[in-house]
Order: C-alpha cells, then structure tokens, then sequence
C-alpha cells in the first residue's frame, strides 16, 4: 500500500517526534510513504518559496495523494494546510486516518465522511499507536470502494431513504452501505 502522511508544519518543532514514529511503523509495515515533504524541512524552507515553487509543491503533494491508498495525519497541532490536504484526499476518495495527542478539532469530530477516522494517541505507546496504525489500513483496504451495481427502488421508498439519509447527513449511498454493514456485522 502507498500511504501520504501529512502534518503541521509548524508544529514539527513540537510533534517531530510523533511524526517520525508515525512514519516508521508505515514503513516498518512495508508500506510506501510519502514523508520527505514533512521530515526533511520546516517552514522557514517554505517560506522563501516562490509562487512558483509553492504552485510545483502543491502539485507535486497533490498527485502524491492521488497514487496513494490511503492518508495518515498527525493532527495535535492546528494546520489549515493540513486541512486542506485532508480534503483533497476525501475528494479523491482516500481513506484518512487522524492521530492526535489531545482533542481533535471539532470541525472533524462533526464530520459523517465514512472515510475520516480519527484516533487518539500517545507516544509512550508504541504497540498501541501500531495497533491504531494497523486497524486503520485494514479497515481502509476493505472500504475501498471498487464494485458498482444499479438499484432500482419506487417513490416511497426513495422518500424514505432521502429522509433518513438527510437526517443523519450522509448520503443516500452511505445510508445504503451502513446498513448492510450493520447486517453484515450481526453475521
């Protein structure tokens, strides 16, 4: 698997530690990880880039996302940035998973997006955070979504899906798949 790992600039002098344990056990896992971007600069380097150089590294980060499977973030510290990179991935379907020391964002928590997770976590843990690390690309590898099929249903029970799907903000499609989960589960 191809993992794109991303986090806070700014909060690397705080959390660099975090970042590189993060980036470890992917690798150690025997996944590919995009990193270099994070571990090898701060941003006093990002700051002297040009327009031009911030336009190539947004498009270099962005196909980074695309070929990858899935998004890790390290999210303790508060990154528009980040944000922003977590969005693209959930436009392009990726599966995220956010590891955080203390409370995420509340922004995130609201979020229904069936590929967001969100995973509490602490260093003096390893096997834990490993754990987390492990759970979560399985869990990504099995949502990967890849098989389509058309359904055919009548007004009421489109109705009935367009209410239920709007009261729990998803889609009609996420409502659809939570369901048979719910019954797989019970399986």
């Amino acid at each position: 698997m191809v993992i794109f790992f991303h986090s806070s600039i700014f909060g690397k002098e705080k959390y660099k530690e975090n970042y590189e344990a993060i980036v470890k056990i992917c690798k150690k896992l025997g996944h590919k990880v995009y990193a270099e971007h994070m571990l090898k600069r701060d941003y006093h380097d990002t700051d002297k880039f040009t327009r031009e150089q911030h336009q190539e590294d947004f498009q270099r980060l962005t196909s980074q996302i695309k070929e990858s499977d899935m998004v890790v973030v390290e999210g303790s510290y508060p990154s528009t940035g980040t944000g922003h990179y977590m969005t693209i991935a959930l436009n392009y379907s990726k599966p995220v998973l956010v590891l955080y020391t203390k409370n995420p964002h509340g922004v995130l928590v609201g979020d229904p997006n069936r590929l967001l997770f969100l995973k509490k976590y602490g260093l003096k843990d390893a096997e834990d955070l490993e754990q987390k690390i492990i759970s979560f690309i399985d869990l990504a590898s099995k949502r990967k979504l890849k098989n389509r099929f058309n359904l055919m249903i009548d007004d009421e029970t489109l109705n009935f899906l367009t209410v239920q799907s709007a009261k729990l903000n998803q889609s009609k499609a996420d409502f659809i798949r939570n369901l048979i989960r719910e019954l797989m589960d019970k399986n």
